[in-house]
């Protein structure tokens, strides 16, 4: 069989990772990853800046002892399921051990974690002791509907949005304040408008093979079925024990460590090329349907297979009328401000925990100022990251907007926003939630655009669509991965580019051809 060759669109952290797992489970097939910026790993940007306030992410850092670690998108990574296997085993081969720093579930930024209700922030319960005998405001009637919730007929098994499932199967109040708030800190999104099926499947799964999502929660059985191909991921994991002592775990650098170190490692394999700053501008299938052709302002190249790595709706753009795809730009994403502080030691911050969510804008109780998603306490979740010098500054990350763009920020689209209107907002909701008016030593702000995907009511099915037009239209031609289909997090991005280049090897366009993989084959297994 000749050489086969593969593009890669995007170089994200999902790109980087089918990228590394192509090459690496096969070493002659020859991989072109193109990224459209001048720089690879997406929205997972850690930076080291000097004290004063940065109205962006600085291009370059100086290695200074002063200067602090900020993180602008992801910052810790959760090590349970396939998931967390993948990311600590590709950790582990690109030996990253050194580099790494593990939170255990003992932590008191694990075991702590809290939401912004009634005007004041309320401590959640981490036990059973504590949820019944110290119940915060947050909780009043949650137990009650924790009772009643196993004697909750069984739903139709439609789709239904986050709020809508939650509301039904325990009360509004649950559905509003308390996953209103995790579909914050998670999506940033709306639980009136994300799929519950699609964004906490463990709910759905729940009520259809329990009955109930209580009677799901106390079985030993796994509430969502893990597959054989995620299920060998995860017994793979050489120290299966950490799963069981690590809440979170994250890099003394900064998450960017395992994006530059993917592209590392990939610029020294000899069957990969890796171009930046280059937009892809089409890509259409050959005229004998047995390869796929990929334009940039300045040339194009044939190749034997696609993996569209960018966000949905970019590849909706690049495709011709003639074999345009259903559903590409059908979900939203939002935007989000994230804004980054750190204060002298004398700060009290009077919480050792993860952070703050804020309910549902629907809430009866409205937030003082509007449209903050939550504040994490940067400085109490991932110790280790900081110079002795800096060691007892206290760190923290505002994020605002979210579904609450135009709430938060009125006409004010991401790119017309003063960084300096966010600092000023973000520093408004310290003073107003934790009573800290003093000016920080170092601060940042980084206004992301449609940074994350929002899986609204029905997008699995929509996703079976897809599945279903790339098959017809492209056959063994393209194939997808990516935030915008099958998971948000980290975790999620590489777990599923490795098990898109495993089928793509064993049975699709690089392997027996069996079977056409689209990346989405999960969705109609």
């Amino acid at each position: 069989m000749a050489q086969q060759s593969v593009a890669i669109l995007g170089g994200g952290i999902s790109g980087l990772s089918a990228a590394y797992y192509l090459s690496k489970y096969s070493p002659m097939t020859k991989i072109l990853l193109v990224e459209g910026s001048k720089r690879v790993g997406g929205w997972i940007r850690s930076q080291r800046v000097s004290p004063g306030f940065h109205a962006s992410t600085p291009s370059a850092a100086r290695a200074d002892i002063d200067n602090i670690l900020f993180e602008v998108g992801p910052r810790s990574l959760r090590p349970v399921g396939a998931g967390g296997a993948a990311i600590l085993g590709m950790a582990n081969d690109l030996k990253l051990q050194n580099e790494m720093l593990f939170v255990r579930k003992s932590d008191p930024s694990a075991k702590n974690r809290y939401i912004y209700y009634n005007d004041e922030i309320n401590t959640l319960p981490n036990s059973l002791s504590s949820l019944l005998l110290n119940q915060p405001p947050v909780f009043k009637s949650v137990i009650r509907s924790i009772l009643s919730e196993p004697f909750i007929g069984i739903g139709s098994g439609q789709d239904e949005s986050l709020y809508s499932f939650v509301s039904r199967r325990f009360n509004d109040h649950v559905a509003l304040n308390l996953v209103g708030a995790i579909t914050h800190g998670i999506y940033a999104g709306d639980a009136k408008q994300l799929s519950v099926k699609s964004t906490m499947r463990m709910l759905y799964d729940a009520e259809r093979t329990n009955g109930s999502v209580i009677k799901g929660m106390l079985s030993s059985k796994p509430l969502t079925p893990i597959l054989s191909a995620e299920q060998d991921i995860i017994n793979e994991l050489t120290d299966p024990d950490i799963t069981k002592t690590t809440s979170v775990f994250g890099f003394k650098n900064g998450t960017e460590t395992l994006s530059i170190k993917l592209k590392h490692w990939l610029q020294q394999q000899p069957n990969v090329t890796i171009i930046t700053d280059k937009q892809v501008r089409k890509i259409e299938k050959t005229a004998d349907d047995n390869g796929i052709k990929v334009y940039s302002d300045e040339a194009s190249v044939t190749v034997d297979h696609v993996i569209s790595a960018i966000p949905s709706k970019k590849l909706d753009l690049l495709l011709t009328k003639k074999n345009s795809l259903v559903n590409l730009s059908t979900n939203p994403s939002v935007n989000v401000a994230v804004v980054n502080f750190a204060f002298e030691e004398s700060v009290d911050l009077k919480y050792n925990g993860f952070g703050f969510l804020t309910p549902h804008p629907d809430s009866s109780y409205k937030l003082p100022v509007p449209g903050i998603l939550g504040v994490v306490f940067d400085s109490n979740a991932m110790n280790g990251q900081e110079s002795k010098q800096n060691s007892r500054l206290v760190k923290m990350t505002v994020m605002m907007g979210g579904h609450m763009w135009d709430a938060t920020f009125g006409n004010a689209r991401p790119g017309e926003l003063d960084p300096q209107f966010a600092f000023k907002k973000a520093s408004e909701a310290l003073n107003v939630f934790l009573g800290i008016t003093e000016k920080p030593k170092f601060s940042m702000t980084n206004i992301l655009e449609e940074c994350i995907p929002q899986y609204t009511l029905g997008h699995e099915h929509r996703l079976g669509e897809l599945h279903r037009d790339i098959k017809h239209k492209y056959s063994h031609l393209l194939s997808v991965t990516g935030a915008s289909y099958l998971g948000v997090s980290v975790p999620d991005c590489i777990k599923n580019s490795r098990l898109l280049v495993k089928d793509l090897l064993e049975k699709g366009a690089l392997g027996t051809r069996e079977h056409v993989i689209t990346g989405l084959n999960k969705i109609v297994a």
